[in-house]
């Protein structure tokens, strides 16, 4: 699958070589509202089939705690694993925040480089 994308207001959503990419919205304050909606995307978009996800975190200036509860619980489904993309500092410390204190249940990582980040989900691609 190539090609593939929703363009929505929090956040773009593509498929790539079975991954998931998921790129949040510049400057976007990560609300319980928005967290709901970009899930509710995301799930429409996957059609009931589970992939490994790229996160571009870059985008998110702040966010609210309960969106972060919500985003570590139901916002799980779906997903085989996760490699958080940041390129800011601000960003990887909310990151790494919400992987040290909302439980995970799926593999996890953050990375600075894309190509790593890729690295990380390509065996579960298959």
């Amino acid at each position: 699958m190539f090609g593939m994308m929703f363009e929505g207001e929090y956040a773009n959503i593509s498929i790539e070589d079975n991954i998931l990419f998921l790129e949040y919205s510049p400057r976007l304050v990560l609300t319980y509202h928005v967290a709901k909606e970009v899930l509710s995307n995301r799930l429409a978009f996957q059609q009931n089939k589970a992939y490994p996800v790229f996160c571009n975190t870059s985008g998110i200036i702040s966010a609210e705690t309960n969106a972060l509860d919500y985003l570590s619980h139901e916002g799980t489904l779906l997903i085989m694993a996760i490699a958080f993309y940041v390129n800011a500092p601000l960003n990887n410390l909310l990151t790494e925040f919400f992987l040290e204190t909302h439980s995970r249940k799926i593999p996890a990582g953050i990375f600075k480089y894309r190509n790593q980040a890729l690295k990380f989900l390509r065996p579960y691609t298959q």
